[in-house]
């Protein structure tokens, strides 16, 4: 079928498209309750439909509440977690949150209605909730680029603090809403009486939305998609001079460092274009053709392909973004594991040797050691092992930090014993004399 107004041959193809969908367009002095609906009148799309789209929604949804509500659990729970970066995080997730918690019941009741059946307020409420919260994750996802871009290329005082993060929170929240006003302005539902049917829709002010969507693909892929390639390509030849210098002195740390760096912003970079893009470049090629004046062919395929495009579009990426910025993170896969709400769900082990036994963890304090407590496998090798440490003889288990500390004590203890001789001015004492 073909979008806008034009009466179809009876033998045309028709696919169940709701009418608001693609914005049609009615001339008003027409009388149309002297014609038929121009197109199939279907009401509800099919139950098989409806359950195909649900089994792909609803995993979605549910994946993305979870992984969000997890995040934001870690954060808040843990007070070393509760820093700029990581609140900044935070209120990603909290946006991603509220996107997967109000939108798809409103998607859902759009998509399943050929009529628009959210009312007066739904129409001017839907796009204005739904483009609000995406401007401001893209705003969010631009600060969050800037502190990374902070962190690692630019000097110390250009680094966000917990102020600077609430200010820079605040003001994404205000702005994302503030930009999206015109989808509650310029959207005014309707209603249409057709000879055999009673059409509602929430139509679109056509002389101002069509300027305004490009402004909106703007703020939704392109400012984002060129804030991140910036900030990205800044990080990535900082540490390439790191690097640089890091061979020349033989250290190899910040080259791992690195290649980790370059593999999570490519995570983050291919996300963003494989989730966004497809749908912008159908809304561009849509609307050229409609401005045009031209017709636009619709066939089932382009239906489906629109439908998980915008699914991508706004639930996919929500639902995914703390895989993204929460799993590509080694501190947050740590925390991870002392989730609650996951620890409810799924249970996570250490791996162990079978053939190694299990070794206690030893407590180092200044210079005294809590040792943990072995299995009395043999009593006489116990007995051993006891009389050992209090003679001192397996005192401290060498390594990076305590065998510094051990040398410190030997000197300690040479000096100790020295200053007990009888001579105190560095001779044998009395008993090495006899002895000799």
């Amino acid at each position: 079928m073909k979008t806008g107004f034009s009466l179809q041959s009876a033998d045309a193809a028709l696919v169940r498209i709701p009418a608001p969908r693609f914005l049609w367009a009615m001339p008003v002095a027409i009388n149309t309750s002297l014609y038929a609906y121009p197109a199939e009148i279907w009401e509800q799309i099919p139950d098989k439909d409806i359950i195909i789209k649900l089994t792909i929604l609803i995993p979605i949804v549910l994946f993305g509440i979870l992984g969000n509500v997890v995040l934001l659990e870690i954060i808040f729970s843990n007070r070393s977690l509760r820093t700029a970066t990581h609140l900044l995080i935070a209120n990603l997730a909290l946006i991603d949150l509220v996107t997967l918690l109000l939108c798809p019941p409103m998607f859902l009741l759009h998509d399943i209605h050929q009529s628009y059946v959210l009312g007066s307020v739904g129409c001017k409420l839907e796009g204005f909730i739904e483009g609000g919260l995406l401007i401001t994750s893209v705003l969010a996802l631009c600060v969050v680029s800037y502190d990374r871009l902070a962190a690692i290329v630019l000097p110390s005082k250009a680094r966000l603090k917990n102020t600077s993060v609430a200010v820079a929170t605040g003001l994404c929240w205000l702005v994302g809403f503030a930009a999206a006003l015109p989808f509650a302005i310029y959207r005014n539902y309707r209603e249409r009486n057709w000879s055999n049917f009673h059409e509602t829709f929430c139509a679109e002010d056509r002389q101002v939305m069509p300027l305004y969507w490009d402004l909106i693909v703007v703020l939704l892929v392109w400012l984002p998609l060129g804030v991140m390639l910036v900030t990205y390509s800044a990080i990535l030849c900082k540490l390439d001079h790191y690097e640089r210098s890091a061979l020349n002195r033989e250290h190899p740390m910040v080259v791992r460092y690195k290649s980790r760096v370059a593999k999570t912003l490519f995570v983050v970079l291919m996300s963003f274009v494989v989730v966004r893009i497809p749908f912008t470049v159908m809304i561009m090629v849509y609307y050229k053709d409609v401005n045009d004046g031209n017709t636009f062919e619709v066939s089932e395929g382009f239906v489906m392909v629109w439908w998980f495009a915008k699914v991508a579009f706004i639930f996919l990426y929500s639902a995914v973004n703390p895989v993204i910025y929460g799993m590509t993170n080694r501190t947050f896969r740590k925390a991870f594991k002392s989730s609650r709400i996951l620890s409810m769900i799924c249970r996570f082990e250490e791996k162990q040797d079978p053939d190694k036994p299990h070794k206690g963890r030893i407590l180092t304090f200044s210079r005294k050691m809590l040792w943990p407590r072995e299995p009395c496998v043999d009593d006489q090798n116990n007995e051993e092992k006891f009389l050992n440490r209090v003679q001192g003889k397996s005192r401290y288990v060498p390594n990076w930090l305590n065998s510094t500390i051990r040398i410190k004590d030997r000197n300690r203890s040479v000096t100790k014993a020295d200053s007990k001789s009888p001579d105190g001015n560095g001779t044998k004492s009395s008993n090495e004399t006899a002895q000799n």
